[in-house]
């Protein structure tokens, strides 16, 4: 026969477990990796309205484009380019209140003037802020190219 105490231990247990799952899950490293395996798909379609919707009001693409606008002008302006491979591998993800940052590896494969295949691989830095009721957009992306 099983305790009362046993019980009342196991439904405090229960109990606390549920109030942890209650605490919005997203805003935590699995959110900030989710969030880049979006954004990876939205390069690998080079949809430039969406990944300039990526970023905060404010963001900032390399120093290359702030703001979304920006962002989508600058998407826009890339021609005869066909993205044909777009994966990143996280090295570290450090989440600190509403902001986190991501690094890690990047590897790209894109089709040029449809002539010729470049394979490029980079590191990334990536700045997120968390949105409330909106999720992970991108603070500052920083890409930089390795061999």
């Amino acid at each position: 026969m099983i305790s009362t105490k046993k019980i009342l231990r196991f439904l405090f247990f229960i109990t606390f477990v549920l109030m942890l799952s209650c605490i919005d899950s997203r805003k935590n490293k699995l959110g900030v990796e989710s969030a880049m395996k979006r954004y990876d798909n939205l390069i690998l379609k080079l949809d430039a309205d969406s990944i300039s919707k990526s970023y905060t009001s404010d963001g900032n693409l390399g120093n290359i484009a702030i703001g979304r606008d920006s962002i989508k002008k600058f998407l826009l302006s890339i021609k005869n380019v066909r993205v044909l491979s777009q994966l990143s591998r996280t090295s570290t993800i450090d989440v600190i209140g509403d902001s986190a940052i991501q690094k890690g590896i990047y590897y790209q494969i894109a089709l040029v003037s449809e002539k010729d295949t470049v394979k490029i691989k980079g590191e990334f830095t990536a700045n997120w802020q968390w949105i409330t009721d909106k999720g992970w957009f991108i603070k500052r992306m920083i890409t930089k190219p390795i061999k």
